[in-house]
């Protein structure tokens, strides 16, 4: 299949072999691969680039470049097969969301608390939107308000749930709280979280963006990460956060833990639980090679 066709192949895909693939990406058991870069970041004024690679089970390798400036940004994918050759190079966006929103839609109900949930959803674009419809296919959701700060984006949020002028009045006695922005500063304070709720950061997952006010990550009684490794290079809230000396890595969860069910999101009810996303890459490999049959 040609590259080019790869990214309308993924959005055909059905969501249950979706969220199967997905689960089976997060899951996997990490492995050291001496031959697999570390994550690279490069930052100059507004334009910055970050690449991270990936290898499956059977030797697949995906390489996924995410570029842009201070408005906007970009993805492309390259599949190498596992005799090293280039099986498809094709702009990975649409897949990276799909990736992501089925990654929201396996932690949710995981770090929940029992019962109809309260959702607030920051963030109503593409991503927010993908979201939206995983949320709502995982857990019991009893309200979900949306606030999104592009007047055009909040002008459609009616389509996704309840639209809120402001992201304080959006978040207020959420149950869950799912961010889905690229800002480059935190959009949610630790102040307008009620206990026992869950936070799962799903927008930033490039340099120069944040969205987790730091306090949320240090007064989290539990925090989860989909790829810890990459976060130490790549997730700029979480690496402030450690540099500030509010968190330390090792208190850092991988989500495949919990996910296994080797370790527990909650533990009492009022525990803030906080789940941090910042690598689509496996995911996105596991969609590739569906799409394609491979």
């Amino acid at each position: 299949m040609a590259g080019r066709d790869l990214p309308k192949a993924i959005a055909r895909l059905r969501p249950a072999p979706v969220r199967a693939a997905v689960l089976a990406a997060l899951t996997r058991p990490v492995e050291p691969f001496d031959d697999l870069p570390t994550p690279q970041r490069v930052l100059r004024g507004d334009a910055w680039t970050g690449v991270v690679t990936t290898v499956d089970d059977d030797g697949w390798r995906a390489v996924l470049v995410t570029a842009g400036g201070r408005r906007s940004a970009s993805r492309s994918c390259t599949l190498i097969d596992p005799e090293g050759a280039v099986a498809a190079a094709f702009a990975a966006d649409a897949a990276a969301r799909r990736a992501t929103a089925a990654a929201v839609g396996l932690a949710a109900p995981r770090a929940l608390r029992p019962g109809p949930a309260r959702v607030a959803l920051l963030g109503a674009g593409p991503l927010g939107r993908a979201i939206a419809d995983e949320l709502r296919a995982a857990v019991e959701v009893a309200d979900l308000r949306v606030h999104d700060p592009d007047p055009a984006a909040q002008a459609a949020a009616g389509e996704l749930g309840t639209p809120v002028g402001a992201a304080q009045d959006a978040v207020r006695d959420a149950d869950l709280i799912v961010l889905a922005t690229n800002a480059r500063d935190p959009v949610l304070r630790a102040d307008w979280v009620v206990e026992g709720a869950t936070v799962i950061a799903a927008g930033a997952d490039r340099p120069g963006r944040r969205e987790l006010d730091y306090r949320i990550l240090a007064e989290a009684s539990f925090v989860a990460c989909d790829a810890p490794r990459i976060a130490r290079g790549l997730a700029d809230d979480l690496r402030d956060c450690v540099a500030e000396g509010h968190l330390e890595w090792q208190e850092v969860t991988p989500l495949g833990d919990v996910l296994r069910g080797e370790a527990d999101a909650r533990v009492a009810a009022d525990d803030l639980v906080v789940v941090k996303l910042i690598d689509p890459a496996p995911a996105v490999l596991a969609l590739t090679r569906l799409a394609l049959g491979a």
